[in-house]
């Protein structure tokens, strides 16, 4: 049996977006590494989704993004998703290898690698943020880029979850650099009994009887 977003109190949203807080502040140290210059990050907002309601939270099933993704394995497997919106990518790009590029869809290969590489970056801190929360091992594959209607890629990355399930995890991040400000959204989709077990040991981290 699937789990519902509602099964997320308000309390736990709480505890979930004070991990993204941790992630976020770790994720800009390595960024601003990265860059050679001062990037600051922020949570803006947690929420747990159906996953069918991925696309509308992103402006729509024929809303063209950009999405690194990779497989997340260990105590808990599932995919992670990191969009961007497609007309700001340029401006993304621009923040991490120094210059604009004209199109977005077509990054140049070095573009591409920084964006793959702040995926990276993102899902890590934020899966190590979990780890030392929760103390569940969780590592990340290899990301891989693809810019396509949102539903496009949600269809064909979800197909990779033997088990769907049904709610993702999402935290939104903005990114200022200088004078840009810059947003993307992280989605962390477990498969049903990673779920499950996820749920239960995040439950028994804030004191509170688990799920399952």
């Amino acid at each position: 049996m699937g789990m519902e977003s509602g099964q997320f109190t308000e309390f736990q949203i709480d505890a979930l977006k004070e991990i993204g807080n941790i992630g976020a502040g770790n994720a800009a140290t390595a960024l601003s590494q990265m860059v050679g210059k001062r990037v600051d990050m922020s949570v803006t907002k947690v929420l747990v989704l159906p996953a069918d309601a991925i696309a509308g939270f992103l402006g729509g099933i024929e809303k063209n993004v950009a999405a690194v993704h990779m497989p997340v394995y260990g105590e808990m497997i599932g995919v992670a998703l990191i969009f961007f919106p497609l007309e700001r990518l340029s401006e993304l790009s621009g923040m991490l290898i120094g210059k604009n590029e004209e199109d977005p869809a077509h990054l140049s290969e070095l573009g591409q690698s920084a964006i793959k590489e702040l995926g990276s970056i993102l899902t890590g801190a934020y899966l190590s943020a979990l780890f030392r929360f929760v103390h569940i091992q969780l590592i990340h594959g290899v990301p891989g880029l693809v810019i396509d209607m949102a539903q496009a890629i949600l269809d064909t990355v979800l197909v990779e979850l033997e088990q769907r399930e049904e709610i993702a995890i999402v935290i939104e991040t903005e990114f200022l650099e200088d004078d840009k400000q810059l947003t993307g959204s992280f989605f962390l989709l477990p498969e049903a009994d990673s779920l499950k077990n996820f749920f239960t040991a995040f439950s028994k981290s804030l004191g509170l009887p688990g799920n399952g």
